[in-house]
């Protein structure tokens, strides 16, 4: 009997424990459960914040390697335009260079024209020097010529040229005062061909002769002579006369002997 009691004793406590363990295995199970869901619950959330940050940094790599591209065309865009700025600086650069030698070129050429045309003015008949007697000023006067243009120093080269030019081509009558060997001033009608060779007479057909340029000026000779044949100049050049041919001597200028040159 005794023994019966201790087994159903034993039994009873074995039960109980089982009771007891089954009792805190559930306990855990669930607190284990709980942990789960709560684990796979931050999963899904960690899972759906990291989907929407994916994205956005999709976005975001998108938007740089656009930005990145663009701006690598920029500085392509860049790198030609300042290719292109280089190359039309390096053209500037020779062009300055071109114009400033051209200058230098132009000017030294100007001053040899000028040198002649000083030396030149001096065989210019009277009438056609006092025309040009402003331009006659800029060439000789050496303040006013340092302070002109290149542009502005060769207008009056031209211009003495191209007056020159006309002058030597035409035929010009021109009332002029002048002296002749007697040291009497008197003024004439004179006609001058080109620049070679003028004739001269008075009013009143009593003085007449012919002059040729010379390193000094001009020099004049009296044939009075010529008077008549002169005066039908005249009236040719007034048109108040048929133009004819005129009997007029051309002078021959004399040479130098090698004696006389010594």
């Amino acid at each position: 009997m005794f023994r019966i009691n201790i087994r159903v004793g034993i039994c009873f406590s074995a039960f109980c424990c089982s009771i007891a363990l089954a009792q805190t295995s559930v306990k855990e199970t669930r607190k284990l459960l709980g942990e789960w869901v709560e684990a796979e619950k931050l999963i899904s959330e960690e899972s759906t914040s990291w989907k929407t940050e994916k994205a956005t940094l999709q976005d975001l790599s998108a938007a740089l390697r656009a930005e990145i591209k663009q701006l690598d065309e920029n500085l392509a865009k860049s790198d030609e335009e300042a290719a292109g700025v280089s190359s039309q600086r390096r053209q500037l650069n020779e062009r300055r260079i071109a114009a400033e030698d051209a200058a230098k070129s132009v000017g030294a050429g100007l001053t040899q024209l000028e040198r002649e045309l000083k030396l030149a003015l001096d065989s210019f008949p009277t009438p056609l020097l006092n025309r040009l007697s402003s331009f006659r000023e800029k060439l000789f006067d050496a303040e006013r010529q340092k302070a002109m243009t290149l542009r502005e120093r060769l207008e009056t080269c031209t211009t003495i040229l191209q007056s020159a030019q006309i002058f030597h081509k035409s035929v010009n009558l021109e009332r002029q005062e002048f002296s002749l060997d007697d040291g009497q001033s008197r003024e004439f009608h004179v006609l001058y061909f080109g620049m070679s060779i003028a004739y001269f007479v008075n009013d009143s057909g009593t003085v007449a002769g012919y002059g040729a340029p010379a390193k000094k000026g001009w020099q004049w000779k009296r044939k009075d002579g010529l008077a008549d044949e002169i005066r039908r100049g005249v009236a040719i050049r007034n048109k108040r006369a048929l133009p004819a041919f005129l009997r007029l001597p051309i002078p021959v200028r004399e040479q130098k002997s090698p004696k006389d040159k010594e």
